[in-house]
């Protein structure tokens, strides 16, 4: 999990929450995400399949390969998540870092 890219670590934080993932096939899978991988391979529980032709189901578990995943609809919760203010944080001492350097803008020439 150490390199894993952001988008992967929020799908770890949303392990035992109930998401949407919508299939490139045009299926769509509501249900208790239990496990992921870093392949974005999951295995959701209590699962609502609703089939592109618009056929409900209910399905105890099921695994879905993450290379047919095309989105991942995860709870409003996530936007607290302490992975984004370690990134925001980042983010901060990055722009911080380059402030006073480039063109001298704000030198007065004359």
């Amino acid at each position: 999990m150490s390199n894993a890219g952001v988008p992967i670590k929020l799908l770890y934080e949303a392990e035992g929450m109930k998401v949407t993932v919508e299939m490139k096939n045009g299926e769509i899978y509501r249900g208790l995400l239990l496990n992921a991988e870093d392949t974005m391979n999951m295995t959701i529980s209590d699962v609502v399949r609703t089939a592109r032709n618009g056929q409900v189901s209910k399905l105890p578990t099921v695994y879905l390969r993450g290379s047919g995943v095309r989105f991942i609809s995860l709870p409003e919760l996530l936007k607290n998540a302490p992975l984004f203010k370690k990134v925001l944080n980042m983010k901060k001492r990055a722009e911080a870092a380059t402030a006073g350097k480039g063109q001298g803008t704000k030198r007065k020439r004359e």
